[in-house]
Order: C-alpha cells, then structure tokens, then sequence
C-alpha cells in the first residue's frame, strides 16, 4: 500500500465516512439517470477521478492538499461503487417496470 495512500488510508481510519457520502451522492444522481452508457460513464468518471487524486497524492504536496485529495479521492470511490450498483440494477428496474 506504499503507493496507494488513499486506500491505506481508508482501511486504516474512519475516512470510510466520506466513501459512504460518495456512495449516497452517487445512488441519488444514479437514480435519475435511466440511460446505461451514462452510468458507466459516470462510473468511469469516478475512476479516474481517483486514479488523479491516488496520483497526485504521491507527489507529496502540502498537508492540506493531500487531506484535501484524500477526501475527494474517497468519496470518488464511494461514486464509483455507486454507480456501479446502480449498473447492475438498472436492467432488473427496467425488466420489473416492463412486466
């Protein structure tokens, strides 16, 4: 986990807070998306939104910055899970709303 402070970090403190924020942000704005390409577009967003915060993070900038990416970083994760359950329910919504 050297060169993934994020993820260490998040295993290690109470900063899953923020990946329960992200994820709730996410299911919210997943339910409103009924199209399967923007979800996973969506999910790709939140990706690479980490994998930028898990980047810069190791340049090793100031304090603040790095709890700054910390936070944005955890909550990208939490909006990627969130997406990506709102993925894999989306064809059981529409099959159930077709029956």
């Amino acid at each position: 986990m050297k060169y993934l402070p994020i993820l260490q970090e998040l295993f290690e403190s109470d900063s899953f807070l923020f990946l329960i924020a992200g994820l709730l942000v996410s299911l919210i704005l997943a339910s409103r998306i009924k199209s399967r390409k923007n979800l996973m577009i969506s999910t790709g967003c939140s990706l690479l939104l980490y994998v930028l915060c898990e980047a810069i993070s190791n340049l090793h900038t100031n304090y603040a910055m790095e709890l700054l990416l910390l936070i944005i970083g955890t909550a990208a994760i939490g909006s990627a899970i969130g997406f990506a359950v709102m993925l894999i329910i989306l064809p059981l919504i529409k099959k159930r709303k077709g029956t």
